[in-house]
């Protein structure tokens, strides 16, 4: 009787094992809609061909002219290029958070140091944000700055996915 129940046991361990591992291998694919794994895991071909698409799409929908066109390209390249260093150090400041030591006698100290660091990046990230925004206004007509309202506006309830925010 017992060494039916642990034949038992072990069939059904084996058979929950099994799935675990073919819902892992079927969802192995690219987690996102333009080819990669992770964002920072794309090669500068893959970054260059999503950027023209994102670029060509604003284009057509906002009926930019080709000088627009080269402006907002030149604006939203040297946006890249301002924000990559801020997310690098974000990206490094969340490691240095999960390597703390919560019961070194120094911890306090350390997390009051990333915490500050974190608010000085998140201040350069929400002005260069900002300065982008602004930038893209001087480059767009009134028409076309109301246009790209209503397709920020339309984009909102798309971006969240089913994350519940209160």
């Amino acid at each position: 009787m017992k060494t039916n129940i642990n034949k038992r046991n072990f069939l059904i361990g084996s058979a929950v094992a099994g799935i675990v591992a073919l819902s892992s291998i079927a969802y192995a694919g690219p987690s996102c809609k333009h080819g990669g794994g992770k964002h920072g895991e794309y090669s500068a071909e893959q970054k260059a061909e999503y950027m023209q698409k994102r670029l060509d799409r604003m284009a057509t929908k906002l009926g930019l002219s080709e000088t627009q066109k080269t402006q907002v390209q030149a604006l939203m390249q040297n946006h890249r290029n301002t924000m990559k260093p801020l997310r690098d150090e974000k990206r490094a400041l969340r490691e240095e958070m999960k390597a703390l030591d919560p019961v070194a006698t120094d911890y306090a100290d350390k997390l009051a140091g990333i915490a500050n660091r974190k608010g000085e990046l998140e201040s350069q990230i929400t002005i260069a944000n900002g300065n982008k925004r602004q930038q893209m206004a001087q480059i767009l007509t009134p028409e076309q700055q109301s246009k790209m309202k209503e397709m920020r506006m339309s984009r909102k309830g798309k971006r969240h996915h089913g994350k519940r925010h209160d």
